[in-house]
């Protein structure tokens, strides 16, 4: 069945943010009844989120789950959500890593995967890919540059399904551990970087 409705969903909103929160309420209720992703409240806040999205089957990610975290400001939605992944989700083993064989008891890491040395040995839940890094960091231009106040939490989703579905190699990104290691706070911040994603 449908997961029931965060009572925060219906909850009336007062002061100076209500438009902003009746836009939040309005796309969790139509993601809860489109039923493509499962959405948890992070504190029960409507203006925390984390969204399950899944690998498409036939991709680098089949049987591979991952959380992406949303946090929403004053700004939203003229301005894009702050969107990541999470890299530990609380309740999730630990991926393996250095391993030729996963069991399957992580959810981001199917049954049978490997994962080589070369993929760097920091455990972490986001997906390996070109354009995602270890810290979460997600390089797709419609969280920056090219966001409109039309999208909004299920179309990001399904663009970084697409995002990965379209990956031609499963790698992680050839800076990551020069990013990671930089403390930068978004992959924005990324001294002279452009975005990956102009075929996708």
């Amino acid at each position: 069945g449908k997961a029931a409705l965060p009572a925060v969903a219906t909850q009336k909103y007062q002061g100076s943010q209500g438009s902003i929160v009746k836009r939040l309420q309005k796309e969790l209720i139509r993601m809860q009844s489109n039923g493509n992703f499962a959405v948890e409240l992070v504190e029960d806040s409507i203006f925390e989120w984390y969204v399950t999205i899944e690998g498409a089957k036939g991709s680098f990610y089949e049987g591979e789950k991952f959380k992406l975290r949303f946090h929403f400001d004053h700004t939203y939605p003229m301005s894009p959500p702050e969107v990541t992944f999470v890299v530990k989700v609380p309740g999730w083993p630990a991926p393996e890593v250095g391993t030729k064989s996963a069991s399957g008891e992580c959810p981001s890491q199917a049954k049978g995967a490997a994962w080589p040395e070369s993929w760097g040995m920091r455990k972490h839940h986001c997906p390996i890919h070109p354009h995602i890094y270890t810290n979460g960091h997600i390089c797709l231009s419609i969280i920056y540059d090219d966001w409109s106040p039309a999208l909004g939490v299920e179309a990001v989703c399904h663009s970084m399904v697409s995002m990965l579905s379209s990956a031609k190699e499963k790698n992680p990104p050839a800076d990551n551990e020069m990013h990671v290691d930089s403390g930068a706070t978004s992959a924005r911040k990324v001294t002279g970087w452009d975005f990956h994603d102009n075929e996708a």
